[in-house]
């Protein structure tokens, strides 16, 4: 991976009052503290795949704000209790009817607004960041096989990536490293391929 300096627009937030800032909002809504349990996992996604209904369990607060704003992971900041591990939360929310993906988002930054008094503000950074690019030779990676279902599995040799995107990978190396990875490899679309301790290729 090379080093490069990125410009990116981020959303902060701190702790405050602010007014709705839509009027598209859940018909009913919680949002609790959550019993502690186990680790929450590695995206930010709706878990109730039911139209117009929208569900995180055990997450810590950017969890909810990343996926109300639509954002990565360097592009959200804030208070370090936003981040967890021991502030989680509930969130359950239900539309009046069914609703798009980015309307429940709206819907919920709407309840985070009112429940939990955030106001953001956004602005321009330069960033440090790491690069995925191609290594010498072809690619290392293949079509999935038709069988089995889109997922990740450890091993000895590394991470096996089954029916996932290189940007799968990018995204987890940022959660882990000290600075975000961005995909640069020019590899699209659902690929199988193995991210072991010395680099990404075929499993």
């Amino acid at each position: 991976m090379t080093r490069f300096f990125l410009s990116a627009s981020l959303i902060v937030f701190a702790a405050g009052i602010s007014p709705a800032q839509t009027p598209l909002k859940f018909e009913v809504a919680t949002l609790k503290h959550a019993v502690a349990g186990g680790p929450p996992g590695d995206i930010p996604r709706n878990m109730d795949s039911s139209p117009g209904h929208f569900a995180m369990h055990n997450v810590p607060l950017r969890y909810a704000l990343e996926w109300a704003y639509d954002l990565k992971d360097y592009e959200l900041s804030g208070p370090d209790w936003i981040k967890g591990p021991d502030e989680r939360y509930e969130i359950v929310g239900r539309a009046a009817g069914p609703a798009s993906e980015a309307e429940l988002r709206v819907m919920l930054q709407s309840l985070l607004v009112e429940r939990v008094a955030l106001k953001t503000h956004r602005e321009t950074r330069e960033l440090p960041v790491y690069v995925l690019t191609p290594g010498k030779g072809a690619p290392k990676v293949k079509e999935p096989s038709a069988d089995g279902d889109a997922g990740l599995s450890g091993g000895a040799t590394g991470v096996l990536f089954h029916k996932q995107p290189i940007s799968r990978l990018t995204f987890m190396m940022s959660r882990r490293m000290d600075r975000p990875v961005l995909d640069m490899t020019g590899l699209t679309g659902i690929l199988r391929f193995q991210a072991g301790y010395f680099g990404v290729g075929e499993f």
